[in-house]
């Protein structure tokens, strides 16, 4: 089938990522942020009425995920993945 997501490798439909290291900022249509050490970042999602994450320190493993528009980080080393753009109908 064309555009199948492979549930075993990608349980959330994801379609890349962007490495974050330091002080950066990105912008994208993502889905996921993951860190992988102790980051310090703002994450700004499209859909949530009250605004933008206030800065929080994220632990490793321990992410956050939905229509994520915007990440400034200050410290720390994190994965910002991307939704998958094909999405397959049945």
């Amino acid at each position: 089938m064309e555009n199948q997501i492979n549930i075993a490798s990608h349980p959330y439909g994801l379609g890349g990522a962007v490495t974050i290291t330091g002080s950066m900022a990105v912008a994208g249509e993502f889905f996921w942020f993951q860190p992988l050490s102790s980051s310090v970042a703002t994450v700004k999602f499209n859909n949530n009425s009250t605004g933008p994450l206030t800065s929080t320190t994220f632990t490793n493993g321990v992410g956050v995920y939905g229509f994520i528009t915007q990440i400034t980080q200050s410290a720390g080393t994190s994965i910002a993945y991307y939704g998958a753009p094909n999405i397959p109908r049945y």
